[in-house]
């Protein structure tokens, strides 16, 4: 695998070079192959979010989607309602293996790429995000409007897209599609495929991990809140209440 990585990144020297003009003869030996701009997000104190760059090769022309899927997590999702004259939670319904974080990017319209049905099967665009949920299967009308919702929240969230993003073809053999995540993006270990259509036919595809993590003080911080929950609290009531008399004896004296 290494040396693929490897040979892909010659290749992507020599995509770079043909795109200022030098003439370098290249030869893709692996079929469809993707590669990330950095393996890791570092979540410091202060951050702020992060872009990243998948880029990639081809033999073979075709159309290109290039998805990102956080780690995978249950989720319920809750309906409100009027009970006795109060708003309380009424009904809900719980998801799985729902990523926590997901977006994805097209060279054309999905509706372009493949049958929806291909679509679904990988994940590929947010119409064919259909979470499998936990209830009877004659659920299915209130499942869909619970989906909806779910995917309603993570956008409003920031955690899945409100549109794909674009692969740019460099040359008609190299392409490149440009991440961005928020501030809050969730911590842990993602995976990116890359998928190569023709004809509506899904021809090769690639799979590569980057990981999401806590780093320097705020790692070492997020570290000792979990692992030392009590002392972490403790500690976090006495800066409180030393900030509250700190304020209370300055607006005092003023």
């Amino acid at each position: 695998m290494m040396m693929l990585r490897g040979i892909f990144l010659f290749l992507m020297c020599g995509a770079l070079l043909s795109v200022t003009g030098a003439s370098v003869a290249v030869a893709d030996e692996d079929g469809f192959v993707i590669d990330v701009s950095s393996n890791e997000v570092g979540i410091t104190t202060g951050f702020t979010g992060s872009s990243f760059t998948v880029f990639g090769t081809t033999r073979q022309t075709g159309d290109v989607a290039i998805a990102l899927y956080g780690p995978s997590r249950e989720v319920s999702v809750r309906h409100k309602g009027q009970l006795l004259g109060m708003w309380m939670n009424t009904d809900s319904l719980a998801f799985y293996d729902v990523p926590v974080y997901y977006d994805v990017a097209l060279s054309k319209p999905g509706k372009d790429l493949a049958k929806q049905s291909l679509l679904i099967d990988n994940y590929i665009g947010l119409n064919a995000l259909e979470f499998r949920y936990k209830g009877k299967k004659s659920n299915e009308s209130k499942a869909a409007r619970y989906r909806e919702a779910l995917i309603r929240n993570k956008q409003l969230a920031g955690h899945f897209p409100l549109i794909p993003k674009n692969v740019h073809f460099i040359t008609d053999r190299f392409f490149r599609a440009d991440f961005t995540v928020p501030s809050d993006v969730p911590t842990g270990r993602y995976r990116i495929r890359g998928f190569l259509f023709k004809d509506g036919a899904l021809i090769d595809q690639d799979e590569i991990y980057f990981r999401v993590a806590q780093v320097g003080m705020s790692a070492n911080i997020y570290n000792f809140a979990y692992n030392s929950g009590l002392l972490y609290g403790i500690i976090a009531v006495i800066l409180a209440l030393m900030a509250g008399a700190g304020a209370y004896y300055t607006l005092r004296r003023d």
